[in-house]
């Protein structure tokens, strides 16, 4: 639901500020690169709730980036006349400014990503190789798209050769559904619906949109078609990947209450072997392992060995492990905003102890 308030605030604001933006664009234009690299620059931690929410799951994440391409790309199609109105009037500015936002999406995961990429690409699954090829080639058609939305640059151009140019942005809007597709299946593969409820606005917007442009383009009817059909299909078979997989999560849940409920009516009979013992469970993004050292019978230290969650959530995921150290037990809340990455400690540790015991 991220992207349904960011749509609404960015409609909000192009609204009350349309004439300033259009005046004064430039200082708009320096704002968001302002703003792009503050959140880059953002501690990781520390920083006061909302602030660090907005920062990694509207910035980083590129939530806000996302919901200004996707009023450009309705604009000329929006049913609404006001509003359509207000999308053609201001859409070079808004195009700019999404365009400008991610910096921080791409800096900030382009830093990992995209270095494995090219440097040891081994590191990366498929999943990930693939959305970074994406970022790379979307990033290729931006440039061009976003230098001649510049109305200094636009009105020295030929006017057939600029539509001709802007037909890319076509295959961009394509591009980035698949791409957010691709990201959001990682975690909605392994059971988290909460994912696949963000995916559902995108998938509905998209299709929306292509029902739309069919519409009112009649020479492009098969092709909007073509691809709403697309849309739907991706759509779908990761839906029903998904709720499988939510099954096998919910029943991997129920197995850890049991255990940790066992634990703790047996908590004094309870004795661990001294030693390092490894644990595996479901994590946001896949699997997680982790390493627990027992000495003198008690957990003395855990280290996460592997995992393919974003370090985004691990910073504040790695909070549960003092906690299950002083406690001595998996028996310890998630944390809030990283509720999945802390729950895939919390599980891999507990498989670890079992086989302390």
């Amino acid at each position: 639901m991220r992207l349904v308030a960011c749509l609404i605030v960015a409609l909000a604001f192009f609204a009350a500020l349309e004439k300033p933006i259009k005046k004064h664009a430039t200082f708009f234009y320096i704002a968001t690169i302002i703003i792009s690299i503050l959140s880059v620059m953002a501690p990781k931690k520390g920083l006061p709730f909302v602030v660090d929410y907005l920062v990694k799951n509207v910035l980083t994440r590129g939530t806000l980036a996302g919901a200004l391409f996707i009023l450009v790309m309705v604009a000329s199609v929006c049913p609404q006349v006001k509003m359509r109105g207000l999308l053609l009037r201001t859409r070079g500015e808004m195009a700019i400014i999404a365009a400008l936002f991610t910096l921080t999406h791409n800096i900030a995961y382009g830093q990992y990503y995209f270095v494995k990429l090219f440097t040891n690409i081994s590191e990366l699954d498929t999943v990930r190789i693939f959305a970074a090829v994406l970022s790379l080639i979307m990033i290729i058609l931006l440039i061009p798209l976003t230098i001649t939305s510049f109305m200094v640059i636009r009105r020295k151009m030929n006017p057939k050769k600029w539509k001709s140019l802007q037909k890319l942005s076509y295959v961009f809007y394509g591009l980035l559904f698949v791409h957010i597709a691709l990201i959001f299946s990682v975690s909605i593969l392994n059971g988290h619906l909460d994912t696949l409820i963000d995916l559902t606005v995108y998938a509905f917007i998209y299709i929306i949109y292509l029902i739309l442009r069919a519409k009112k383009h009649k020479k492009q009817r098969v092709l909007s078609i073509v691809f709403a059909i697309a849309v739907c299909t991706i759509y779908t078979s990761l839906a029903v990947f998904g709720f499988r997989a939510a099954r096998n999560y919910e029943a991997e849940d129920k197995e850890e209450e049991t255990t940790v409920s066992s634990e703790t009516s047996l908590s004094s009979e309870i004795t661990y072997k001294d030693g390092i013992y490894e644990g595996s469970a479901t994590g946001y993004s896949g699997k997680m392992t982790v390493s627990v050292t027992i000495s003198d019978g008690e957990i003395t230290e855990i280290k996460i060995l592997d995992t393919g969650d974003d370090e985004e959530y691990l910073i504040d995921a790695r909070d549960v492990i003092p906690e299950i150290i002083e406690k001595q037990s998996t028996e310890v809340d998630t944390i809030s905003g990283a509720t999945h990455s802390s729950k895939g400690i919390i599980r891999a540790v507990g498989k670890a102890l079992e086989s302390a015991k």
